[in-house]
């Protein structure tokens, strides 16, 4: 009884029931206030044709139909019969009736009498055969919906929990691990709603999946260098095979700084792609913002002779301020050491025609190639243009969570004799 099917069929037929009490209810209603109407109106009709023999010098020769079961007598003023549907030979006596007689009124004084007997809509016998067919008809019209109803509400319950049944199978297949189901879009909207969006977790699930392997090779990749060197460096000095000189002690804890910041850089995305990640957004003044930016990598920016211009567009804007420091810092660490010694970075913060924020990097660097622009903001990733600079290879990826988390999108263009810009756009 807890399937749709049930359900569904027991709520339709519930409903069913109810439309039915209440048409019942109404034919009721409505047979009983048609039968008083019809007996007043009769009643009626019986008052005017006792009112027309009271006044008429020959009652005989007025005609009206009063069933014959029905008795009637007509009285003048002083009670005295003055005709009856009883005929001649069986004329009532006045006094047997007297409190029984019903006045006849004209001009403020009592005219006549009449005496009726009950009136019933059944007394005619055309009426009573009326009323058996309607009744016969009514009950079988009543048991003929009553079965169609029955029919279309099995088919209709059908309809509705076969495609939610299939569904749900589809979704255990999902949860059991099977990513190539692919559940039919089909029945009620809301159904197709869930089959669609079911059918759209399971590739999610699956590119997930890809992902997660490509990156576990990835990051096993990452790390087996540094600790393969490592591990080389430090059995060379144990079996004396290398000196234990002061080059050789810095070269390992580069190469443990590096793993460090990888494991940071992974803590970290994993952080920005939580759930429970909330983005607290304040009003960053632009200048100050590209004054902090700027102060970050001044040394390295002297070192090599870099042109830095920050230009701000807009006086201020509305961000999380932690965020977004370490996604631009990130990015402008790649545009300071991919730029040419003496070549310019340049940092700019304004608005587009949709009033949204736009924070572009930009530096005068080697482009990237056209093959790999696609895939720079992916997990690990390290093509040609950064393999040998140092870096965790998430750098990017994190400026991409933190533009997602302010409602945003985060793209790149490099182009040969253009350098290569990052356009940061915040919703």
């Amino acid at each position: 009884m807890k399937s749709l099917f049930f359900r569904t069929l027991i709520a339709f037929m519930a409903a069913l029931a109810v439309f039915i009490l209440i048409m019942a209810i109404i034919l009721f209603w409505g047979y009983n206030h048609s039968i008083a109407e019809w007996n007043r109106e009769k009643q009626s009709g019986i008052e005017r044709y006792a009112r027309a023999v009271i006044a008429s010098e020959s009652p005989e020769s007025i005609d009206y139909s009063i069933p014959a079961d029905i008795p009637l007598f007509v009285y003048d003023a002083d009670r005295n019969l003055l005709l009856s549907n009883r005929g001649s030979g069986r004329k009532r006596q006045t006094e047997s009736y007297g409190q029984e007689l019903i006045p006849v009124m004209q001009g403020g004084k009592i005219t006549g009498y009449y005496y009726s007997g009950v009136l019933h809509f059944r007394n005619d016998l055309a009426n009573d055969r009326f009323l058996d067919s309607m009744g016969r008809i009514i009950w079988a019209g009543f048991f003929v919906s009553f079965m169609i109803a029955l029919l279309f509400a099995l088919f209709f319950s059908r309809s509705l929990s076969s495609p939610a049944e299939t569904v749900a199978k589809g979704l255990d297949r999902i949860a059991c691990g099977d990513l190539n189901v692919n559940i039919p879009e089909k029945g009620a909207e809301e159904i197709a709603i869930i089959a669609r969006s079911a059918n759209k977790l399971g590739r999610q699930l699956e590119s997930e999946q890809e992902l997660r392997r490509q990156w576990a090779q990835d990051l096993a990749h990452d790390l087996r260098t540094p600790v393969a060197a490592l591990r080389a460096q430090l059995e060379g000095m144990r079996d004396g095979v290398l000196d234990l000189t002061e080059a050789r002690i810095e070269k390992n804890i580069k190469e443990i700084d590096r793993i460090e910041k990888l494991v940071a850089d992974l803590e970290e995305l994993t952080r920005l792609e939580s759930p429970e990640m909330k983005v607290e957004k304040r009003e960053i003044k632009s200048g100050d913002f590209i004054g902090e930016i700027r102060d970050r990598f001044l040394q390295k920016i002297e070192q090599k002779g870099i042109t830095f211009k920050g230009l701000a567009a807009i006086d201020s804007f509305w961000a999380d301020e932690n965020l977004l420091v370490r996604a631009v810092s990130n990015i402008m660490a790649n545009a300071v050491r991919h730029a040419d010694s003496e070549g310019l970075v340049r940092l700019e913060i304004a608005k587009d025609e949709t009033d949204k924020v736009v924070i572009s990097v930009f530096n005068s660097g080697a482009a990237i190639p056209e093959e790999e622009l696609s895939r720079v903001f992916d997990r690990l990733f390290r093509g040609e243009y950064a393999r040998n600079t140092p870096g965790s290879g998430l750098g990017l990826t994190i400026a991409r969570k933190i533009t997602e988390l302010h409602g945003g999108a985060i793209a790149i263009h490099s182009r040969k004799d253009h350098g290569t810009t990052v356009v940061l756009t915040m919703g």
